[in-house]
């Protein structure tokens, strides 16, 4: 019987806090589980805690006198190792894991991990889905809200293991010196300047996806990323490259109105781009990515196909959820960085259209004058909700004349974007920015825009 702390409860059902908690609970070793940054939001999980009598509880403060007696310290994805939890543990020399690190540890299987700035979770989504079509036994977990330690104890030998891997999980599992069997990078954006000091730092965390992989190992890297692109000749294992325009180098690529993949020494047409149900350069990257990925894994062209005709996106993601009098409305709440929401303009912008956009939310230390300049070339109607990004948000749509209204609320934004919408016109949330101050998380803001799009 080992005395485990954890480090961070979290607030999701089946996220990294709660899923630990229950694994060492349900091997009955004695479990204190800790949050500083304790809310009512949390509640559930602690109630479904409290049926054990090996588990106690210490919100609000530091557990150091608790960690100076563990054996084992499982720390929240986002706590940086300058916290005093971690300083204790470090200063006693007691172990550290993240439930990725413990689970790639433990997993008796290959794991697939993905990993980009943007895109990751319909990859993620996508190789899972090609996986089960070309009939394999999959688990899909990580950064996609189900922590892997939720079913390690259910997995067999021949099974496949795909994680979504954030850079603060990867930072985990780099620091265990593991990396998954099969990666893939989808691309490094700026995003996260809040925890990282620099692009440097954010994109090393990103590398650790590949940086303790083996000769027998496999990485897909995107060739048009100036950062994935570097790590080809440095990838300790076998590289393969999707890209936009067919070179030397691809082994995944687009033309005019197909997908193409190396299929062995054959270039195969994957898949005709008229038969997808989601569009734009970004989904056919993340296609492309998806299916090197898949393959590498033992996914087979029938069942990358399947998959492929089969997938609608994913909910938040440029998610249609409803067209009323000819209004396309669109939750996109996953776009909390500019560059998401600069996609996401490109993605829906057409002639004779206008974009009513809802913008704003919390700073992750990011920049706007990009996203301001390709507002200017577009259609576009603004809305911009309050919060610690509000000064440099606006600052740059000042810079280049963009016009934009204050909105207090969602609420107040959705009614007034709809009041102006004409037929033809898309109503899009692509914040741009966190959603830290009006929401739980993004996906609470999403749920709350489908909510008042849902109201006549």
């Amino acid at each position: 019987m080992k005395n485990i702390v954890i480090c961070g409860l979290g607030q999701y059902p089946q996220g990294s806090g709660i899923a630990a908690a229950l694994y060492f609970a349900k091997k009955k070793d004695n479990v204190l589980v800790s949050d500083f940054y304790y809310t009512p939001a949390m509640d559930k999980n602690v109630a479904r805690l409290k049926k054990f009598k090996n588990v106690r509880f210490l919100f609000n403060t530091h557990p150091l006198e608790e960690i100076s007696l563990a054996d084992l310290v499982i720390r929240h994805q986002r706590m940086r190792k300058n916290e005093p939890e971690m300083i204790e543990a470090e200063k006693r020399n007691i172990p550290v894991e993240t439930a990725e690190s413990l689970f790639m540890k433990l997993c008796p299987c290959p794991v697939i991990g993905i990993t980009g700035t943007r895109g990751k979770s319909t990859t993620t989504t996508l190789v899972a889905k090609m996986l089960e079509a070309s009939r394999k036994h999959v688990w899909l977990g990580g950064n996609i809200l189900v922590s892997p330690l939720m079913f390690l104890d259910k997995v067999q030998k021949k099974d496949l293991v795909v994680l979504e891997l954030s850079s603060f999980q990867l930072e985990g599992t780099g620091a265990a010196g593991i990396s998954p069997h099969i990666a893939c990078w989808t691309n490094l954006m700026r995003d996260h300047l809040n925890a990282y000091p620099s692009m440097v730092e954010y994109a090393e965390a990103k590398a650790q996806i590949l940086r303790h992989q083996t000769g027998n190992d496999v990485v897909v890297l995107n060739g048009d990323d100036k950062i994935t692109s570097a790590k080809i000749k440095t990838a300790p294992g076998r590289v393969l490259v999707f890209t936009a325009k067919k070179s030397k180098r691809s082994d995944a690529w687009l033309t005019e109105d197909a997908l193409m993949i190396k299929s062995g020494e054959k270039e195969v047409e994957l898949i005709k781009k008229s038969k997808l149900r989601i569009h734009g350069e970004h989904n056919y990257a993340n296609m492309l990515a998806a299916a090197l990925t898949a393959q590498s894994a033992g996914a087979s062209l029938v069942g990358m196909r399947k998959a492929l005709v089969a997938f609608k996106g994913l909910e938040h993601r440029q998610e249609i959820v409803a067209v009323k009098k000819g209004v396309t409305y669109i939750n996109d709440t996953t776009a909390t960085t500019p560059d998401g929401a600069i996609a996401a303009l490109r993605a829906f912008s057409a002639k004779n259209r206008t974009i009513r956009l809802i913008i704003g939310g919390a700073d992750k230390e990011l920049e706007f004058a990009d996203f301001a300049k390709e507002l200017k070339r577009s259609n576009v109607d603004v809305v911009v909700l309050p919060g610690t990004a509000y000064a440099k948000l606006t600052g740059a749509l000042h810079a280049e004349r963009v016009a934009f209204e204050d909105v207090l609320t969602l609420r107040e934004a959705v009614h007034l974007l709809k009041k102006r919408a004409k037929p033809g016109d898309v109503l899009l949330l692509s914040p741009a920015c966190a959603s830290f101050g009006l929401f739980q998380n993004e996906f609470d803001r999403g749920e709350q825009f489908k909510k008042l799009v849902g109201k006549k």
